[in-house]
Parts: structure tokens; C-alpha cells; sequence
């Protein structure tokens, strides 16, 4: 089978849903295929031909990489690349994203080969404030197209909030199917010797509880709450041994207004570990090296990615948390982080050194399945 992936923008070195279904691929006798475009500002990235090489060599998939010829905000239209498709003559072709100028395959004569959308878009991610202007222009230019034609095979919905999201844009249960988000086994997995060595780096003893966040820094994901919850605790146990590991990406005027100030509070009296953002191949070792991970506000698929090396996972309780979450009695309401730092306490007491083994639970999230899966329902 020829499949042609069309994504606007990707970054090779991410740990994106594209990126695993891609590698995924690899392990199937596919010819694959994704079309980008060249503009790799939502990354804050200038684009570099040699990552595309590397990745290419890595997955067997061919990256052409096109130019933008239109842009309203972050959606684009790619130059030529509706030719490019025709010319590859594929028979399933996978639109990432819905909602974009993609959508305009709908108002054309059908494509001799099948056509397959997803959607990435959840309530808690949901912030512009024309959105129900949105719903409504989608409901009457592309959702009776979806419903009443078989211009789209299917329109996979990456969690419940997503199918919900698909049916407030106009879309029927009916060509909607889930296909939830997940993790690569050959990217994320327990890794004890990197355990043993990132512990010593960073004068940490086995014996000790490490506590991670690891993720951006800024005003959606407000890591800066983990600071918060632990002062809470150590007003009933002022002699608590924490250790806190923070990872990622840092936007600076969150940091200076925000995240700083609690730190250099709270700096003394617990061991803080301030890193760089890591490359996404690397995420395993940290998980691995981690007890307790904390997601303070929104979702994160590092919670997937976190439960897969043995991490226990505290997040709000929405409901793409609660999918994603083995353990529910690690999910704390909205807003509520005097809930959060009880969880985190009970975490901290009850623990032991035999880390959990969530990969069953967790199995049919792993992407070559899901890969599988799409081919099959076809």
C-alpha cells in the first residue's frame, strides 16, 4: 500500500502523534510518504534538510518538503501539493488535523483513492474566543460534506474529548472512529542503567524519591504549581526529603514573572533541579530516572510516556487525563492543589521501590498497533 501522510508542520525531532505513526510504519511493507511544508515556526526552528535525511533514513519514510503559498494564522495552503499527491498516486492519504484549507478536498470531485482525517483538538486545548463562530461556518461549509459523502473514510478522533469536539463541529458518531493517542515501544520503555547513571549526575540515591516535571514552561502548563503543592506539604512536615526535577523548555517572561520567584522561595528548603529541554529520544532515560511525575494543568501525552517507564502520574481530572491515567486516585480536581498535595503525600508515604508495570493496561496505545488498526479498518 501507498500511503502519503500531509502534515503543515512537522519537526523530525519531535515525539508528536505523526512522528510515532511514522516510525511505526517501518515495521509494515508500506511505501510512505508525508508532505510538510518548509516553515518550521511553530517549533522556533529555522528548517534543516539533514534532519529530514536522518529521519528518513531512520523510518524508510520520504519527507518532500514544500513551500507555503498562503497563510491565515497557523493554517497555510502548500504549494502544488495536491498535484504532488495525485502524482504519487497513493490509495490512502492521511490529513493530519481538521479544521484547516485541507478541508477544501471536500468541495472537489472524489480522489480515486481513500482519504482519512484526524482530530487533535480537546476542550481543555480550546481558547479562542470565536470558537462557536468556527463551529457553526464548519457545520454549514465542510460537515455535510463529511456526513453525506464518502469523500472521507473516516475521521479519527484521538480521545473522547476529541469525538465530543468532532460532534459540536457538525461530524456523526458514524465517521468518527477512535484512535487514541500513544507511545512507540521503541522509543519509550524502562531503562534502569540510565536510572543508575542520571541519579548519580545529579547526586540523587536510589533510596530517594524523585518527583519530575517534564514538559514547557508557561502559562498554560503552570509547572510552577508543583512549587506550590510542595509548600503545602512541608507545612505538615517541614523535614520531608523532596527531590524536584524540572525539564523542558522555558518561555522567559513566565519564568521571570512566574516560575522564578516560587523557586527562589522555596530553593533552600528543597532540593530543586532546574534542566534543559531534552531531545525527545532522550525523554526515556528522565522517566526512567523519575518516581512521581506531575502534570499540573491541561493534559500532556508525557503522561502516556511516563506511566510506560513505571512513573506514577498526578493530573487534573479532565476527561482526556482520565483516559490516559491507569491509576484514577491520582487525578485531582481543577484548580484544587490542596487535593493535589494530599495525592502527592499519599504517593510519598505509601511508597516502594517496585515500580509499577503499567504496559499492559497501556499496550493497545502502542503505535505500530494502531497503525495496524488503521489499515485495517479500511
Amino acid at each position: 500500500m501507498r500511503i502519503v501522510h500531509v502534515e503543515d508542520h512537522f519537526d523530525p525531532s519531535a515525539g508528536y502523534q505523526i512522528n510515532e505513526l511514522l516510525l511505526a510504519s517501518k515495521n509494515f511493507d508500506d511505501d510512505v510518504y508525508l508532505l510538510s511544508s518548509t516553515d518550521m515556526s511553530p517549533f522556533h526552528k529555522l528548517y534543516d534538510s539533514k534532519m529530514d535525511e536522518a529521519y528518513e533514513k531512520k523510518t524508510g519514510v520520504k519527507i518532500i518538503r514544500l513551500k507555503v503559498k498562503f497563510r491565515m494564522s497557523s493554517r497555510i495552503i502548500m504549494e502544488n501539493y495536491s498535484k504532488i499527491i495525485e502524482d504519487l498516486n497513493p490509495d490512502l492519504v492521511y490529513l493530519h488535523g481538521i479544521g484547516d484549507f485541507k478541508d477544501l478536498v471536500l468541495w472537489r470531485k472524489k480522489k480515486p483513492y481513500k482519504i482519512v482525517r484526524d482530530c487533535h483538538m480537546s476542550w481543555v486545548a480550546s481558547r479562542n474566543r470565536l470558537r462557536k463562530l468556527y463551529y457553526i461556518f464548519f457545520r454549514l461549509f465542510f460537515a455535510n460534506k463529511i456526513n453525506n459523502t464518502n469523500k472521507y473514510e473516516k475521521v479519527y478522533a484521538l480521545g473522547l474529548e476529541e469525538w465530543e469536539y468532532l460532534n459540536r463541529l457538525g461530524v456523526n458518531d458514524e465517521k468518527i472512529q477512535l484512535l487514541p493517542h500513544g507511545y512507540s515501544d521503541e522509543t519509550m520503555y524502562f531503562d534502569y542503567s540510565s536510572r543508575v547513571s542520571l541519579r548519580k549526575h545529579y547526586n540523587i540515591n536510589e533510596n530517594e524519591i524523585l518527583i519530575s516535571y517534564i514538559g514547557k514552561f508557561n502559562m498554560y502548563k503552570r509547572p510552577d504549581l508543583i512549587l506550590k503543592m510542595v509548600e503545602q506539604l512541608l507545612l505538615y512536615n517541614n523535614n520531608l526529603k523532596i527531590n524536584l526535577l524540572f525539564i523542558g523548555s522555558k518561555e522567559p517572561k513566565y519564568m521571570d514573572s512566574v516560575f522564578l520567584p516560587k523557586y527562589n522561595q522555596l530553593r533552600n528548603r528543597v532540593n530543586i533541579i532546574l534542566d534543559d529541554a531534552k531531545e525527545y529520544e532522550e525523554l526515556y532515560k528522565y522517566f526512567s530516572t523519575s518516581d512521581i511525575c506531575i502534570f499540573p494543568k491541561e493534559t500532556s501525552l508525557s503522561s502516556i510516556h511516563a506511566q510506560v517507564c513505571g512513573c506514577k502520574v498526578i493530573m487534573e481530572n479532565h476527561k482526556s487525563n482520565s483516559e490516559r491515567v491507569i491509576d484514577k486516585s491520582t487525578l485531582f480536581e481543577v484548580d484544587d492543589l490542596e487535593g493535589a498535595s494530599n495525592i502527592l503525600m499519599n504517593l510519598i508515604e505509601n511508597h516502594n521501590h517496585d515500580r509499577p508495570d503499567f504496559i499492559k493496561q497501556l499496550k493497545h496505545l502502542e503505535y505500530k498497533n494502531q497503525f495496524n488498526k488503521i489499515k485495517e479498518n479500511l
